[in-house]
């Protein structure tokens, strides 16, 4: 069959542009032939529709109008903005439509940020015998900072049209929350798909990591944390500097002693950054650059070079003797499974999907709670947390049969529950 995957964007390293290019690798290797639509030119798009696009001339004012404060529009003229270019786009997307037999409509008809685009695809859908697949990884319902309409018009297209409930398309959701949460709102029955990762790919290898060390004149004798989440808010990044700090502290008992491969601990404890910063979250990591500096904690910038292909972002985890994942926020978990991959111990936040659907599978992993508040804007957890995470992260560290005991059990645990087999028999069934 033909199939297409469509989005506002793709090729990037967001979580919805990962799930993807996974869901085309899978696909293609069942027979199908796949395509990725989305608005962007990014390398991986195999055909750019520019009015799927963030770049849209309008996109700015709708946005701003439908979702932040009435400046530009009243009330009647966003109204009939929104359904004109509802038409606009139609004209430009039903063509694209009718070419494929089943097209994947990532996130369009849930996170809801363009809703003239949203209302013009389900118009399509209502017309055409295609088979059609709503992938929501994200429900404009859990972003209200986000997606908050300003009018009662805008409020009521996003509770009976986001997403459609037609009978030629199905629904897929990333976690059981959403699942539940679909079905109790909109009355729409969904399959939940979780995040997988590939599992045969060789990600860390030990060449790439002395590569890395030398080409960023890391110490030999330096620990290595790996923060490879995007930079935003929900990421929690502070608690990841926190570990840090309070490893280097508690870890000058250890200066001299044997890390798990071998080599003889200097005292350094390295945060490096793998991921972009997001257009909207600049403050913040200007507010946790100084926390970090304030709290004497070492950090390397990666993502420069990942920018410019000097190395790829997969090139990355080799560098790292851990990786620390403290999102509060997930609908699933791309670098905790990318983790798992690259045979890493992982320091995480038992952030509400992974202990609903992903901490039943058993893997293994330090925790840094599953509670916190904010202050001054940053998530604070216990300091009993950060303290205890910490001396289990060195024990592990210094214990070369523990780390590799832990790693070694987590991949084939991920492999088994995550990869890409059990993608395909979701898939299958589904189709």
């Amino acid at each position: 069959m033909k199939i297409a995957l469509v989005h506002y964007r793709a090729g990037l390293m967001d979580g919805v542009s990962l799930e993807m290019e996974k869901w085309k690798k899978v696909l293609e290797d069942m027979g199908h032939d796949v395509k990725i639509v989305a608005g962007n030119g990014a390398k991986g798009v195999d055909i750019k529709v520019e009015a799927l696009s963030f770049d849209h001339p309008m996109y700015e004012k709708i946005k701003k109008n439908f979702f932040s404060k009435l400046e530009d529009f009243s009330e009647r003229t966003l109204k009939e903005t929104v359904l004109a270019l509802k038409e606009e786009f139609y004209t430009k997307l039903r063509p694209v439509m009718e070419f494929f037999d089943v097209v994947v409509v990532n996130n369009i008809w849930s996170l809801a940020l363009m809703p003239h685009l949203g209302l013009a695809l389900e118009q399509i859908v209502s017309e055409l015998d295609n088979r059609y697949i709503g992938h929501h990884h994200d429900f404009w319902w859990e972003r209200n900072a986000l997606v908050n309409p300003t009018t009662s018009w805008g409020k009521e297209i996003l509770e009976k049209h986001f997403p459609p409930n037609l009978p030629n398309l199905k629904h897929v959701v990333i976690n059981s929350f959403a699942k539940e949460t679909l079905l109790k709102t909109r009355g729409i029955n969904s399959t939940v798909v979780p995040n997988v990762f590939d599992f045969s790919y060789v990600i860390s290898s030990e060449n790439m990591k002395s590569t890395l060390r030398e080409h960023y004149h890391i110490p030999k004798g330096a620990i290595v944390a790996l923060q490879a989440t995007r930079i935003t808010k929900r990421k929690a990044i502070e608690l990841s500097i926190k570990l840090v700090a309070k490893m280097k502290e508690i870890g000058e008992s250890f200066v001299g002693k044997q890390l798990y491969d071998g080599r003889k601990y200097d005292g350094n404890i390295i945060l490096a950054f793998s991921g972009m910063c997001e257009r909207d979250a600049k403050d913040y990591k200007n507010e946790i650059m100084g926390l970090a500096f304030d709290m004497g904690v070492m950090v390397l910038n990666l993502y420069r070079d990942i920018e410019k292909n000097v190395y790829s972002f997969w090139d990355m985890y080799s560098i790292a003797d851990f990786v620390t994942y403290p999102s509060i926020l997930e609908g699933w978990g791309n670098q905790l499974l990318e983790a798992l991959a690259a045979a890493k111990p992982i320091a995480l936040f038992e952030y509400p999907v992974f202990e609903k659907d992903i901490k039943s599978s058993g893997m293994k992993y330090v925790s840094l709670g599953n509670s916190y508040k904010v202050e001054n804007d940053l998530v604070v957890v216990d300091d009993e947390v950060i303290e205890t995470a910490a001396k289990e992260m060195l024990e592990i560290l210094f214990d070369k049969h523990r780390y590799q005991s832990m790693i070694k059990e987590n991949f084939e645990i991920g492999r088994r529950n995550f990869g890409y087999k059990r993608l395909k028999e979701i898939l299958s069934e589904l189709l």
